[in-house]
């Protein structure tokens, strides 16, 4: 990538940017992949099961990694995707000895107490959300170019001022309950502007230069598929 990781993990855990958490998740697919098929010992495509596993546990990965955990990203995304399968194959009961996993060499002990296990299904239920919010976003970003608009853009589109920021949130919940205008967006992929000027106290040159930055707010607050989004990821820095 064009800039460090350890970067990039930043402004996606401090500001929770979709666009960075998608563009690492694209970067790191075929990395996903194969740490999946190291750990089966087998080729491991996204249409088997333990790929999707393998993306819940670099969406943790992301969330969690710290730079003074003494060890790279990559080691640490490759430990928790190991571990998270680890505990899945454990849960089929697919591994017999609870005392220890072999993989190249390497003996991790593994306790297998009650509480343990409980421990691991809770997790697996969090980490099945974090795969569906990863899976929100990929839908998110192909409906986004339809319009005109990649994940990509939308941190470079964000109004540098926070009022300006809020104000455009405020006008694409408003927006959002109209449904002629949402019939409009969706046919033309346009928005309706001189509708939208008799309504909101804006000029058409502040609507038209933050054009798609509010067709993107738009989708996310009139669309139900992108209900994660809506309650996970913010798009400003803004108070409700």
């Amino acid at each position: 990538m064009d800039r460090p990781i350890e970067h990039i993990l930043k402004i996606v855990q401090e500001e929770g940017n979709a666009a960075e958490r998608e563009r690492l998740i694209e970067h790191y697919r075929p990395f996903i992949l194969r740490t999946v098929s190291h750990v089966c010992k087998r080729q491991i495509g996204w249409e088997h099961d333990e790929s999707s596993i393998g993306l819940i546990a670099f969406n943790e990965a992301i969330d969690r990694y710290n730079d003074t955990m003494g060890k790279s990203f990559d080691n640490f995304a490759f430990m928790l995707i190991r571990n998270r399968l680890v505990d899945e194959f454990r849960r089929q009961g697919k591994i017999l000895r609870a005392e220890s996993v072999v993989y190249d060499d390497v003996q991790d002990e593994f306790d297998q107490t009650a509480m343990e296990i409980a421990s691991s299904m809770e997790a697996y239920e969090r980490e099945q959300s974090a795969f569906e919010l990863a899976q929100e976003l990929i839908l998110y970003g192909e409906t986004l170019q339809e319009y005109g608009v990649t994940l990509e853009e939308l941190e470079d589109l964000s109004p540098k001022h926070r009022d300006t920021r809020k104000q455009f949130i405020q006008i694409a919940k408003q927006f959002s309950g109209h449904s002629d205008w949402i019939d409009i967006l969706h046919k033309t992929k346009r928005l309706p502007m001189k509708e939208m000027l008799d309504l909101f106290r804006v000029s058409r040159k502040t609507l038209e230069r933050n054009r798609k930055y509010l067709i993107a707010l738009v989708l996310i607050y009139s669309n139900d598929e992108f209900g994660r989004i809506r309650s996970t990821v913010s798009f400003a820095d803004v108070g409700e």
